[in-house]
């Protein structure tokens, strides 16, 4: 019992980062930044020939009101984000090829970040993208940013423990609260998102 008691702490403190916060991002930033991040995406070919990092962002579907400020937070610190509904050589009917498709994809891109809501953690289809992110990526590039309603509704798989994850530290400036994003790693190591995604 005692052991449960611990491992349901661990995992509320976890959850760092509400939709709330996320939104708030995003909407805090010009209407203009926020639309060339949605209309100005490179190809993967054209991102590595300029030295871009890209980013592979799996995620359910049924998180449309956080999936576009989850993406502004990673196109803010200059990486270029593949999702597979943007993808117009995806076919439009799930089947075999969309699965060869996700995992050539998961293999090209630098990076593969999580999007952990609960609906993303029911998913068979994202615990599959995720197991073969882990087999294919390795541990330094992989990372998970959890989002939930509020910070003690997190309830999320014990396995999803081993990796690092996203948290966003608050600092007040003026009238506001500024966001610093860090990658935590499973040892309590910090590294800052930016530089994270961009070594």
């Amino acid at each position: 019992m005692v052991q449960q008691r611990i491992l349901r702490k661990e995992t509320i403190i976890m959850a760092i980062i509400t939709k709330q916060e996320l939104m708030t991002f995003s909407a805090n930033l010009s209407s203009s930044t926020r639309a060339g991040y949605f209309t100005k995406s490179f190809s993967l070919n054209e991102a590595k020939s300029r030295s871009i990092k890209t980013v592979f962002l799996s995620h359910s579907h049924s998180d449309k009101d956080v999936i576009e400020p989850a993406i502004a937070l990673l196109k803010s610190v200059g990486v270029n984000v593949y999702v597979d509904w943007k993808d117009s050589s995806m076919p439009a009917i799930t089947n075999a090829v969309t699965a060869e498709k996700i995992k050539d994809n998961i293999r090209k891109h630098d990076r593969f970040i999580l999007l952990a809501s609960p609906a993303a953690i029911k998913s068979n289809w994202v615990n599959w993208e995720l197991g073969f992110g882990d087999a294919h990526k390795y541990l330094p590039n992989i990372t998970l940013l959890p989002v939930v309603e509020t910070e003690n509704d997190w309830k999320d798989a014990e396995y999803l423990r081993i990796y690092p994850y996203i948290e966003g530290v608050a600092a007040y400036s003026g009238y506001q609260f500024i966001y610093n994003y860090y990658v935590v790693n499973p040892d309590g190591t910090k590294i800052e998102l930016k530089t994270w995604l961009t070594r």
